[in-house]
């Protein structure tokens, strides 16, 4: 099993819903939680992702990378003001993580 394959059932497991595969076209899958990305939610999850291997980005606020697949990144963008949750975003590093369609 790849290490993208066990973070996505893990992901799955914790309540994430995918709602954006653009892996093949662009590297990036986008995920949806409706649970907003507090502090402790980020928290509680960085403890899952390291069971994994993750760590916790040292230059990237919200983000996580790990040692085996550098060239991939973990960030969560928390929802807008007016709206509940937050998006999570599995990308390759140089991919935008910003916007389902890539725009940044």
């Amino acid at each position: 099993m790849t290490i993208r394959t066990s973070t996505h059932e893990l992901l799955v497991r914790q309540g994430y819903k995918l709602i954006d595969d653009a892996w093949s076209l662009s590297g990036r899958l986008t995920y949806d939680h409706n649970d907003d990305g507090t502090h402790e939610f980020i928290a509680s999850l960085a403890k899952l992702l390291r069971s994994l291997g993750w760590e916790t980005h040292p230059n990237i606020l919200r983000a996580f990378r790990h040692p085996i697949i550098a060239d991939e990144v973990i960030e969560i963008e928390p929802g807008g003001a007016e709206t509940s949750g937050h998006f999570l975003h599995y990308a390759k590093v140089g991919k935008s993580c910003h916007s389902p369609n890539g725009s940044g």
